[in-house]
């Protein structure tokens, strides 16, 4: 029988017949309460996807709006917006975007001590096909980014 049951979870083990003593110790007495996870993975790829859709959208001054305030004081608004124009031209129009991998970065090179994630988007471009990373840290309600890199895909290398 199993345990899953909302009645079953708030039973103490003492009133619970037929049970064995090392599935009595598995009861949970009360039920967890978990509340708003606004630094969970989805979170962080759902944040990502939308800051890389503002940039399909032709909108490099409110990706760096919405950038944490690390990225604004490095990266000043007119540089980001300069950069954020030229890889549109160089990359042409978006023809399909997919989530790839997220990965942790524990304390990264030239920025402040802590736990940081980097989601990657495979996109695929009118002229090239480039692997996204977002990169985002940690912010009082949820993920903020802080960084975009794109670089090549590379293609294997067939030896004959």
């Amino acid at each position: 029988m199993p345990l899953a049951t909302a009645s079953l979870r708030k039973t103490h083990a003492s009133g619970l017949t037929g049970m064995n003593p090392l599935g009595a110790m598995l009861v949970v007495a009360h039920e967890p309460r978990l509340g708003p996870q606004p630094n969970s993975l989805d979170n962080a790829v759902s944040c990502a996807t939308h800051w890389v859709q503002l940039s399909d959208n032709r909108r490099p001054d409110a990706m760096w709006l919405e950038a944490g305030a690390m990225m604004q004081r490095i990266v000043p608004r007119a540089e980001w917006v300069r950069y954020m124009r030229k890889i549109r031209l160089d990359r042409g129009l978006l023809v399909g975007r997919e989530w790839f991998e997220v990965t942790r970065v524990r304390d990264p090179v030239g920025l402040p001590a802590g736990d940081y994630l980097n989601v990657i988007f495979v996109a695929h471009f009118a002229r090239a096909v480039l692997f996204e990373t977002v990169s985002l840290a940690p912010g009082n309600s949820g993920w903020m980014p802080v960084g975009y890199v794109i670089r090549p895909v590379q293609r294997e290398i067939k030896f004959a």
